[in-house]
């Protein structure tokens, strides 16, 4: 699987999670990690947990307008090795993601790589 059908599972996945209404803001993320997936999070992913198949990932609105957290971690290690925590910023402002890191839904992200 490669990186635009796991992008692909990720946003059906989210779209699943919070519904239609939020399709604008979802794919308006989706491409605000697209844009800095190679460049930064696949390197910092591959450094912190190699080339795990699966990782999980959750997203929480951020304290900046237009700012999402995606925090990305290896479930094997959860207890022993922290979290990688990317601040992603896109438009639109409004986000339907909680504000809460503890009621974010954790999805998977399989063969990210």
């Amino acid at each position: 699987m490669g990186f635009f059908s796991w992008l692909g599972s990720l946003f059906d996945q989210l779209i699943g999670w919070l519904g239609r209404v939020v399709a604008a803001f979802l794919e308006a993320l989706v491409w605000a990690i697209q844009r800095i997936w190679e460049a930064v999070v696949a390197v910092a992913l591959i450094a912190a947990f190699g080339y795990a198949s699966v990782l999980y990932v959750i997203f929480y609105a951020g304290y900046a307008l237009g700012e999402t957290i995606m925090e990305i971690w290896d479930p094997r290690y959860y207890d022993s090795k922290p979290s990688q925590v990317f601040k992603v910023k896109q438009a639109p402002k409004n986000t339907p993601l909680p504000t809460s890191r503890s009621a974010a839904k954790v999805l998977t992200l399989g063969n990210w790589y």
